[in-house]
């Protein structure tokens, strides 16, 4: 594929730019990362610092791990959801003698009138607890110690679990459909990213295990369970890599906060990026993200959702970033793209299925655009005064343009996002702020 130049000067293409990013290979491993070099990251509402975790349970505690408590139920009383998952790991959770149910300690501790706990308690029998660290999402825990208790840099995959306790905005709770729906999304990624970049890959959903709905007929099933992520980015490559949470190039240490952002001492270690970090950063982190972004909403209909906690860098033994790791596939998804497309829609249930943009505006515009972009931007605007917040946009917008000629037929005019107003399960509701969008047209 050809290069293209565009008006600003700046390399536009799918393949990698001409700059490339190098972390420092002495870095703290990626569990250090995720959970502790998050602070001030947490900006995207008022609510978001809120969280009614425990304090032994969050990523921000000095605790290291907890244990995760793990009952044994009868097949026939849970629903088993499976996307490929590797045969070792899916022996883990799924015996001939019964199916493990993992259920987040809090629960028992605060919950203990839940009717499918209540069930849990009835039809389980206990095994061995599971140990966990949080990742930087509260309900996503990382497992330590059932394969290799040494693999702190790298688990080997993550659970994650019901937690219907309030963290910013609402209870995280691991409903059936969400379960369901992760896995389908995962198995339509994993079939068909040969058709994306070379440097998108993900993390799968492999596993999903639910309770059987005790109400039918209620508006929406209550049933909750747990999902298994393996942690071997797909597609999967032979030589060793690491990972690093985007959030971490801007986040300060909780227990050093006095550091400087990894992004500066990436800037300030590599001359050619310290000479020019507008085509550096444009290269090395906005312009392959937002191709990502556009090449799944465009291939398949998916929303990413691409603030700094869902997307992972991926560095080779030398520390030069290869691909972007996208995280958490609990989606949303344009009808009417997939519509265009003539995707067939029986593998995806009802979840998340959107029919105008709104939501594509909150996923683009707000969780990539203000939540990660902007954030990342902040500490490089301090250190370089020339450059300004446009000398990013306006390239990201003209590739956005490019790559997505038609955006209009799919976009609102304006910017949406989350609105204070809940529905009657109380999820926020969605508002026009009315403002117009800074990293698109």
């Amino acid at each position: 594929m050809g290069v293209a130049q565009t008006a600003t000067g700046v390399t536009s293409a799918a393949s990698p730019g001409p700059v490339p990013m190098r972390i420092p290979v002495g870095h703290p491993p990626f569990l250090y990362l995720d959970r502790y070099v998050n602070e001030g990251t947490r900006a995207y509402s008022p609510h978001a610092g809120y969280t009614e975790a425990r304090e032994s349970y969050r990523p921000d505690s000095s605790h290291p791990s907890f244990h995760l408590p793990v009952f044994q139920l009868p097949a026939e009383a849970l629903r088993v959801f499976e996307a490929n998952p590797p045969q070792a790991l899916r022996a883990l959770y799924i015996r001939p003698e019964g199916v493990a149910l993992c259920v987040h300690p809090q629960l028992l501790e605060e919950a203990p009138k839940d009717p499918y706990l209540r069930k849990t308690l009835t039809l389980g029998t206990s095994r061995d607890p599971i140990t966990v660290a949080p990742s930087s999402s509260t309900r996503t825990l990382y497992v330590l110690d059932m394969e290799d208790p040494t693999r702190l840099a790298a688990p080997h995959h993550a659970l994650k679990v019901h937690f219907p306790f309030r963290i910013s905005r609402y209870g995280r709770k691991m409903r059936e459909e969400v379960v369901e729906q992760a896995l389908n999304v995962s198995l339509e990624l994993e079939v068909g990213v040969a058709s994306l970049d070379h440097r998108f890959a993900f993390l799968r959903e492999v596993l999903g295990v639910t309770h059987l709905d005790l109400e039918p007929q209620a508006p929406r099933g209550e049933n909750w369970g747990y999902l298994v992520r393996d942690m071997t980015p797909f597609p999967p490559v032979q030589e060793a890599r690491r990972l690093v949470p985007a959030h971490a190039l801007y986040g300060r240490d909780f227990f050093h906060p006095e550091r400087p952002p990894l992004l500066m001492e990436i800037l300030a270690g590599d001359p050619a990026a310290g000479a020019d970090p507008r085509a550096f950063l444009l290269e090395a982190l906005f312009l392959p993200i937002i191709r990502h972004w556009v090449d799944c909403f465009l291939t398949f209909g998916f929303m990413l959702e691409p603030h700094a906690q869902n997307v992972l860098l991926e560095v080779d033994g030398e520390g030069a970033l290869r691909r972007f790791i996208h995280r958490d596939l609990s989606l949303g998804i344009d009808m009417r793209r997939r519509r265009d497309l003539g995707l067939p829609n029986e593998g995806l249930n009802d979840y998340n299925r959107m029919e105008d943009g709104t939501f594509a505006s909150i996923a683009y515009d707000r969780m990539m655009g203000g939540h990660f972009f902007d954030h990342l931007l902040a500490p490089v605007l301090a250190a370089f005064p020339t450059l300004a917040p446009e000398d990013f946009r306006g390239p990201c917008r003209e590739e956005f343009a490019r790559l997505f000629p038609d955006h209009e037929r799919y976009f609102p005019r304006t910017v949406h996002y989350f609105s204070e107003e809940r529905d009657e399960f109380g999820k926020p509701l969605y508002q026009d702020t009315g403002g117009g969008p800074e990293w698109r047209p």
